[in-house]
């Protein structure tokens, strides 16, 4: 363009006196257009940067102060302008307000999903000096870490260690089974219980309604119950202090006395529990655990005021060396709020587990909310014909452009606000869903936090979606949009072709993400696992049934319905032993193999339909099974056995003799390999196994319950099916792929609506040239490509840029399974032709529109 150098021209505005701006650049502007004619435009250019520094004299500078201009009125001015376009252009408003409001609903649902996921186990008035002690075990070539510690070593810190201020042992919720049975004047009821020495509720804090922290557990016959559980058993307004209560789970039955009621667990808390008993009165049940080399509950310390972690788990490893003399393994110290985000080990340290999802969804929600700023930067420039001759009329009576760059800003913290309070709607609509996606039970509740992030984020989504269209509207010419000869620069054609490119290349990533998570999680939950986990359910043997399984076993098998029967001490999906403690002829006295410990019944192998390699399963017709063993074919490989049917090796000192060999099977995750593992007779179990026939499940499983009932009456009959139990290992890769679907949808519809907004932007600047053609005799086809031919290369652009992205996001997450689908071509395929089709339905609504539109409306003059 012929024109001056504007840089000269805002410094003359800068340092001019306003009353004297109009008529000294008219007489410069019309000695520049007389310069472009006699000596061209570089001489030009270069004499009206002359003039310009030629002017800059006494009599010009400026010494008047800027006008002050009244800022509350001209907002009020802004927001009623705003309010009034959007009443007049309702269509741009509401898909605007769609764009937004979605955008804004992702990223609040995601704030309250990770807000959430951050305040897990983070109330504990110690937290930051709050840590747990876990065991990296050397298993041949790598380590395996672990909860489990000696019982005897959070004592032995306590007293070792004057760095620590507190310490305590934890037997888990769940260990040993999941419910017990307490009973008082003979109403019974399961409950889920845990094991702790006396300053539990010292380090922790849960909340005591009645008692105090430091006695609650000091007699071996105390237990701690929740004021929910209590009001279950003994009443609503009971004092049940001092009352006494009988425990069973798995043996005999001991007594126990109330000595503490704490009050409803907070929600953030990992592991509920209902009640607490002492750690004493289960070492005493449990007496080998009294040894340095058995290992179950878990240790906790709390560091002293002002003490640094720092050497603490040298410390540690050092006590444990001296204690238990051919120690080979060592301990970790973790941050006890760290291990719901950092609960994942790799080679003896802490890596992200769920913390993965927490950044991955924060990245969702940052690049949901930036495709939605970008359709509306795209649908603000699209419609900027609508505000040509405002901007004109308003720079023509001299108006600066920061004045109308200050306007712009408005309008869209305006819309912003509105979107907003729209988003909190849907997402107060949504929370149900999302809650039971989620498993969580998370609320709406306008927190001093909450309203801190809806405030920054309607400020930066108003910076982010409002600066270009406010650097782009304000800076149009007066003179050019008055003669309707208003011009785009490449760079801004570019700029919103750009921007519609993020927009597609993020969606094109997030639904390669959804086919690809969605077909691994689908690969996992039916994968030949090498047993029959279908029509299988299990249950405890509580009460009378655990006394009298033989008895409850045969009555079970004369039900209708039921196909085979067992016990089982553990369960197939990673819950059970493991030991080192077996030896056998050849073995490498330095080699440290840990072997999955399967304690079973007889039957169980065929109730699960287990397959053999060779030799047999457990039968009683043989007479003694006790001193038998069962091996997998990887503990054989590791073991480097020949024929190994008949021959005897040891457990924990005790000759046992191999008389059968099972085909490798899954006892763990796929994100474990096969291990080797070893089945053994079991005696008191504590769970029984039934496989039911396919037809009239519901039928049989009344049956079992009449029976177990008969068993034990008033007792509740609370079983699983094993194979949601193993769905549930999958639990949080499950959430993902709901989750990105979800948020896939809503970008791949606000991306549609920045594509529309172009499309919208390029028939409104080709109106008339489209008259032309129609009146020419172009078809309504021949339009149609005119208009989509651009944007298909920018969608073919985008899918190019986003398959190689979303190839190495997939490969890096497939990589945390062991077992896993190919990353083969179709996905790419398949989410670049859905990217593709999904576009041409887009790009259909206006192209239509234009095509079919009156030449004569778009030729004819105002």
């Amino acid at each position: 363009m012929k024109r001056p150098p504007q840089i000269f021209e805002r410094f003359f505005e800068w340092y001019s006196k306003p009353s004297l701006q109009d008529a000294i650049l008219g007489d410069l502007y019309e000695q520049f257009d007389a310069d472009v004619q006699t000596l061209g435009i570089s001489k030009a250019r270069r004499r009206f940067a002359w003039n310009v520094l030629r002017f800059c004299r006494p009599g010009i500078i400026r010494k008047e102060g800027r006008k002050k201009l009244n800022t509350v009125t001209m907002l009020q001015h802004h927001i009623k302008l705003t309010l009034r376009g959007f009443r007049r252009f309702k269509t741009s408003f509401a898909i605007n307000l769609i764009g937004l409001s979605s955008g804004l609903a992702c990223a609040l649902l995601i704030y309250l999903w990770v807000s959430d996921e951050y305040a897990m186990d983070n109330f504990h008035k110690d937290g930051d000096r709050l840590f747990q002690v876990l065991q990296n075990i050397n298993i041949i070539d790598k380590v395996e870490t672990i909860e489990m510690t000696p019982a005897l070593l959070a004592e032995t810190l306590n007293e070792e260690l004057p760095i620590l201020d507190k310490t305590v042992s934890v037997l888990p919720p769940g260990s040993y089974g999941s419910d017990g049975i307490v009973e008082y004047n003979g109403k019974k009821l399961k409950t889920l219980d845990q094991y702790a020495s006396s300053e539990f509720f010292e380090v922790f804090s849960f909340p005591l309604g009645s008692g105090s922290p430091s006695q609650v557990l000091l007699a071996k016959e105390s237990v701690v119950i929740s004021e929910e559980f209590a009001e279950k058993l003994f009443g609503k307004g009971i004092n049940p202090i001092g009352e006494s209560i009988t425990w069973e789970k798995g043996g005999d039955p001991s007594t126990h006395i109330v000595t503490g009621i704490f009050e409803k667990l907070p929600n953030n808390t990992s592991r509920p529990f209902d009640v607490v008993f002492t750690m004493e009165s289960f070492l005493d049940s449990h007496p080998h655990l009294r040894d340095w080399q058995n290992s179950d509950p878990s240790t906790f310390i709390v560091l002293s005021e002002n003490a640094s972690i720092t050497g603490v788990q040298e410390q540690v490893n050092r006590i444990i060396t001296a204690k238990w003399e051919g120690y080979r393994h060592s301990f970790l110290v973790q941050r006890y709020a760290d291990r719901y985000l950092y609960g994942k080990y790799e080679n003896g340290e802490a890596v992200p587990g769920r913390m993965q999802y927490v950044r991955l969804f924060s990245i969702v929600a940052g690049l949901v909310l930036l495709i939605a700023c970008i359709n509306f930067m795209n649908l603000s420039t699209a419609r900027a014909s609508r505000r040509l001759k405002e901007i004109g009329v308003k720079k023509s009576m001299g108006a600066s452009r920061r004045s109308l760059a200050f306007q712009f800003y408005v309008e869209t913290f305006v819309l912003t606000t509105i979107s907003t309070i729209v988003a909190m709607a849907i997402v107060i609509l949504l929370l149900p869903v999302f809650n039971e996606i989620t498993g969580k039970s998370l609320e709406l509740i306008l927190t001093i936090e909450l309203l801190q992030f809806l405030a920054g984020i309607i400020v930066i989504t108003s910076i982010l979606a409002g600066s270009y269209p406010a650097i782009y509207l304000s800076g149009f010419e007066a003179i050019s949009i008055l003669k309707g000869k208003l011009s785009s620069s490449i760079g801004d054609g570019w700029a919103r072709k750009g921007l519609v490119m993020v927009q597609y290349g993020v969606s094109v990533i997030l639904i390669t993400s959804v086919l690809v998570v969605s077909s691994q999680i689908q690969f996992v939950l039916d994968k030949n696992l090498g047993f029959q986990k279908e029509q299988v359910i299990y249950f405890n043997a509580d009460g009378r049934v655990g006394k009298n399984t033989s008895t409850f076993l045969s009555e079970l098998q004369k039900i209708p319905g039921v196909v085979s029967t067992a016990e089982f001490g553990h369960d197939l999906l990673g819950g059970m032993g493991k030991t080192t403690g077996l030896y056998w002829e050849g073995k490498d006295p330095e080699a440290r193999i840990r072997f999955g410990n399967l304690e079973v019944g007889p039957n169980l192998i065929e109730t699960f339909g287990i397959e053999m390699a060779e030799g047999r399963t457990f039968d009683e017709k043989f007479g003694d099974e006790y001193s038998k063993i069962i091996l997998n074919e990887q503990a054989i490989e590791v073991m480097g056995l020949e024929d190994p049917i008949g021959k005897t090796i040891g457990l924990w000192g005790q000759e046992r003799q191999i008389i059968g060999v099972a085909k490798d099977f899954h006892f763990e995750s796929l994100f474990e390999p096969i291990k080797p593992c070893f089945f053994q007779l079991g005696s008191d179990l504590g769970s029984i196994v039934v496989r039911i026939a396919p037809s009239n499940e519901f039928q049989t499983i009344e049956r079992i319950e009449k029976l177990y009932d008969e068993f034990n009456p008033g007792l509740a009959f609370n079983f699983n099916f094993f194979d949601k139990e193993y769905e549930n290992l999958y639990k949080s890769e499950q959430q993902v792929a709901d989750l990105s679907t979800s948020f896939a949808t809503i970008a791949i519809i606000v991306s549609c609506l920045g594509l529309f907004g172009l499309v919208a932007f390029t028939a409104e600047q080709k109106r008339k040239e489209i008259g032309i053609r129609k009146v020419l005799g172009a078809s309504a086809k021949r339009i149609i490509l005119l208009l989509s031919s651009d944007f298909m290369k920018l969608i073919m652009s985008a899918i190019i840029i986003a398959l190689p992205i979303g190839y190495f996001i997939m490969k890096n997450w497939l990589d945390s399974f062991i077992y896993r689908i190919d990353l083969n071509f179709s996905f790419f395929v398949a989410s670049g032709l859905m990217a593709i089709l999904i576009a041409i339905m887009t790009m259909s609504i206006q192209t239509l529109k234009a095509a079919n539109a009156n030449p004569v409306d778009s030729l004819k003059d105002e």
